[in-house]
């Protein structure tokens, strides 16, 4: 299992490049953002989706396995 380290410098850094929508200027709205992220599936073929909802199980089950360990 990995372990989680909270940097802040680096998260700071990081959000500023990924997240466009920073900038005062740009101004995306929800139909706006999920119009691009069709526009993208949509190039995915069935095996690439597939092998991406694999993925996102996976993750999602390491997700609930991490929480509720801390939990107990």
């Amino acid at each position: 299992m990995m372990t989680a380290i909270c940097n802040s410098e680096v998260l700071e850094t990081r959000s500023a490049a990924q997240n466009e929508t920073m900038n005062s200027e740009v101004c995306l709205t929800d139909a706006e953002v999920m119009r691009r992220v069709r526009d993208i599936r949509s190039t995915w073929s069935r095996a690439e989706r597939n092998a991406r909802r694999e993925e996102a199980d996976k993750r999602f089950e390491n997700l609930l396995e991490t929480i509720f360990a801390k939990a107990a």
